[in-house]
């Protein structure tokens, strides 16, 4: 996870970064812990996520509708893969260290980087 995906709006960028300390944390951390950090990065989520939409309804961003699906995909995947860990713990566990980053890192980078562009665009830093 030592990708620079900053995308130079420090609100968007602080957000990103908060969601990479709760994932690395989850990465490393013991058993005991492994399912309340996983529910903390769901519910960091939701409010980066509402964050988010909140600057697209207020900017009138272009493609919201496809933003606002792709968050709903997100953490309806991540609320899968928690109810899953509570039965089978390596099952959670897969989706954290295999997968979790790469969609994030995706979603920054194909997703929200139109958003940054936008505000940036229309001077909304």
């Amino acid at each position: 996870m030592n990708d620079d995906i900053r995308l130079g709006v420090e609100s968007i960028d602080t957000k990103h970064d908060e969601f990479i300390t709760i994932l690395s944390k989850i990465k490393t951390c013991k058993s005991k812990d492994f399912l309340p950090l996983f529910l903390d990065m769901i519910e960091h989520t939701k409010k980066h996520f509402s964050m988010e939409e909140e600057i697209m309804n207020t900017t009138n961003f272009y493609d919201k509708k496809e933003h606002f699906d792709e968050h709903e995909t997100m953490l309806n995947e991540m609320l899968y893969f928690y109810e899953k860990a509570k039965k089978m713990p390596l099952f959670g566990k897969s989706y954290i260290n295999d997968y979790a980053y790469e969609k994030f890192k995706r979603h920054v980078l194909n997703v929200d980087s139109q958003l940054t562009m936008f505000l940036k665009k229309k001077g909304n830093l």
